[in-house]
């Protein structure tokens, strides 16, 4: 989701009801149209990215046209752990706004989100989602409060370029955790490039962690989010692996407090060969850094033996609690029309990815399809003379989310976690002497603690 800013109106009214919406979080009923009724969306761009504004004010358009009782506002507004919940406090949520899957169950517990339950009809795109991923969303007693828009599953990301300068076949990815060392050796020794980097601030760290935790082997908590499981033998590997990369191999770079930012203008701009992330990746890399798509390299993530599989996770959009049924609806047909048009209309595909096409967006980015299979087929066969992303590139990814198993991110205080996972990366990284064990049991007592607070 890209980051926004607030929204400038021209016009005395419109200014007038957009603030009121902002103030309320919560549409306005449109005093020159009785019973009409306003909402605020999230998830507008920046004026920093023309072509995707340009997009989203087409779709507020298309939607209004179809739907002429309700007026919809953009909001720059996304998401951030350290104001989402003054945001809330303050009547300053937008209708709809997107959440990362760790946050929902928390949501829920503190009655952050409208019961959408009541007002989703049996013939909804949400009805259709994976049931795997709409649990995502669902209270214990199967109550539903939100509705995931996008999943991700994360993957080995690559410069295909820089494979091809270091003698490695960029269409022969690593599969294994030796592999990925030994074309970080290569990348390094042949082209002076970082071999292999990852975050390490901002959550992000303890997030790949998390990830590569996984891949080696074990969860980093109970799958009730009651009990820490953070010092296990899977998560020591993973941080031996990043030793070895870091001390014995001198591949791992020389900076070690970097965010999404850094780490995505790096691979962007070939100054580091691999890095654990989102397949969804592509879009920022190549939209908004100028990644040739001919360089973005995915593979699917590498497992060691005993590994479990990959950490997924994705967007979530919510309804403001203060929302009123009228307003419900609203956002309801908003998120339909706004995220799965495309995958019930032929006609809406076609025209959308057109005009996406059209305005240099990614037509056919991977992603990890919210349906089934035969309905994320069919919208490729629809759209398949606009796709302009080099999905061949990604044959093994899409083959592997058909069989690595999905393994979601922790239950209970996914972001602290994570955040307290940042300083045992950056320990790692930074103490050649770094004694990991030691490190893991003081990140064991903390996560412990902060479950244990609730």
């Amino acid at each position: 989701m890209p980051p926004t800013d607030v929204r400038k109106f021209a016009a005395a009214l419109s200014a007038s009801a957009a603030a009121f919406a902002l103030t309320t979080g919560c549409g306005a009923e449109s005093p020159s149209q009785p019973g009409s009724v306003s909402i605020t969306v999230a998830g507008q761009p920046t004026q920093e990215n023309p072509d995707q504004l340009k997009a989203f004010k087409r779709k507020i358009t298309d939607f209004t046209k179809a739907n002429p009782g309700i007026t919809v506002t953009g909001d720059e507004s996304s998401f951030d752990v350290n104001t989402f919940q003054a945001l809330v406090a303050g009547g300053k949520l937008p209708t709809v706004f997107y959440v990362p899957f760790t946050e929902m169950q928390g949501i829920i517990a503190r009655q952050q989100a409208a019961d959408i339950t009541g007002h989703v009809g049996a013939d909804a795109a949400v009805k259709r989602v994976n049931p795997s991923i709409l649990k995502v969303a669902t209270s214990p007693d199967s109550r539903i409060y939100g509705v995931p828009v996008q999943a991700y599953s994360m993957g080995l990301l690559y410069n295909r370029a820089l494979f091809t300068k270091a003698g490695l076949d960029p269409d022969a990815p690593p599969k294994t955790w030796d592999e990925v060392r030994a074309a970080a050796k290569a990348i390094h020794a042949k082209t002076g490039a970082q071999g292999f980097g990852a975050m390490t601030k901002d959550n992000t760290g303890g997030w790949v962690l998390t990830t590569m935790s996984y891949a080696f082997g074990s969860k980093i908590q109970s799958d009730d989010g009651k009990q820490a499981n953070v010092n296990n033998n899977a998560t020591r590997a993973a941080l031996e692996f990043y030793r070895s990369l870091r001390w014995d191999d001198d591949t791992f770079g020389s900076d070690f407090l970097i965010g999404y930012k850094d780490i995505t203008n790096a691979l962007a701009s070939g100054k580091v060969g691999m890095i654990v992330q989102g397949a969804d990746t592509y879009t920022p890399v190549v939209q908004s850094l100028g990644m040739k798509p001919d360089d973005f390299g995915l593979a699917p993530m590498p497992q060691a033996p005993g590994g479990l599989g990959t950490l997924g996770g994705g967007s979530v959009a919510i309804i403001n609690p203060r929302a009123s049924a009228e307003e419900i609806k609203a956002a309801l047909k908003w998120i339909e029309f706004a995220e799965f048009n495309k995958y019930n209309n032929e006609q809406a595909a076609v025209t959308g990815a057109k005009a996406a096409s059209a305005d240099k967006l990614p037509v056919g980015a991977p992603v990890l399809p919210l349906f089934d299979q035969a309905t994320t087929d069919r919208y490729l066969t629809w759209v398949k003379d606009y796709v302009n992303v080099p999905r061949e590139h990604f044959a093994a990814y899409f083959d592997s989310a058909k069989t690595l198993p999905l393994v979601p991110e922790p239950a209970a205080k996914a972001q602290e976690t994570y955040g307290i996972l940042d300083n045992v990366v950056q320990a790692v990284l930074t103490r050649r002497d770094a004694d990991i064990t030691a490190l893991l049991d003081d990140a064991q007592k903390k996560v412990q603690s902060a479950i244990d607070a609730g």
